[in-house]
């Protein structure tokens, strides 16, 4: 397990919520999440939730990485629908305590159209970092209640 971040980097990331109760997860003081990108512990995640609701939803803190699946199956067992996929690799797994919840709404000022018309550009697919798109960013912090 990696535990120590030396530069703080934001990230956006999608979750698909007919998968996993992203709400129920993220009522706990600490869940955890599969990495596919090169996050580290002191990381800024916001987590984008897919339809039907199409906005950010929540903002955590990235407590630590590298954790392998087999290690934390109990853990997030109870928030996947439908049975975990255990064909093929497995991806790690970050440790993360929410610090934000955003209301979901309909009209949303993080809602995905709101993120295209500030500089999201395709479909958010995996993590996004958002050093690299500064009008992004800037508009996301701006707009966080």
């Amino acid at each position: 397990m990696l535990t120590v971040g030396f530069s703080m980097t934001h990230w956006l990331i999608p979750a698909n919520t007919k998968f996993y109760d992203v709400f129920a997860a993220f009522a706990q003081s600490e869940t955890y999440w599969p990495m596919n990108a090169k996050i580290s512990a002191g990381d800024i995640l916001y987590i984008y939730l897919a339809a039907p609701h199409k906005q950010i939803g929540f903002v955590c803190n990235v407590l630590a990485t590298g954790f392998d699946m087999n290690e934390i199956i109990d853990k997030v067992r109870p928030f996947i629908k439908g049975e975990p996929n255990s064909n093929g690799p497995s991806k790690p797994f970050m440790k993360l305590k929410a610090t934000q919840s955003v209301p979901l709404q309909e009209n949303a000022s993080l809602s995905l159209q709101n993120l295209r018309e500030h500089g999201l550009s395709g479909m958010l697919m995996g993590a996004r970092k958002l050093e690299n798109n500064p009008t992004l960013f800037e508009y996301i912090e701006k707009n966080l209640p």
